[in-house]
């Protein structure tokens, strides 16, 4: 049985740091495992981002918890961006 690819989700080095994304979207798919584990439905998510279809959420999801480690990894990273602006911004105001 042949196994199926996560045919909603690409990976492109000049796009969102080479983050996993829904196809043809900037929409990451830690963005979206986020969403769902603050407890955002399918369909809140999808309202959420227009872009999105039900179909991209269940593939962008089932493509996070396969690779949870990068993913987890990439939401890690972007947490720490984000203290370093604030304190940078902080320090210069």
């Amino acid at each position: 049985m042949p196994k199926l690819d996560y045919r909603n989700i690409e990976q492109d080095p000049s796009r969102c740091g080479g983050q996993p994304v829904v196809v043809g979207t900037r929409v990451r798919v830690g963005i979206i495992l986020g969403c769902y584990r603050q407890g955002m439905s399918v369909e809140e998510i999808v309202q959420q981002y227009p872009s999105v279809k039900p179909a991209d959420v269940h593939d962008a999801l089932a493509y996070a918890y396969d690779h949870l480690d990068e993913i987890e990894a990439d939401l890690s990273a972007d947490d720490e961006a984000t203290v370093k602006a604030r304190n940078a911004g902080n320090a210069s105001g």
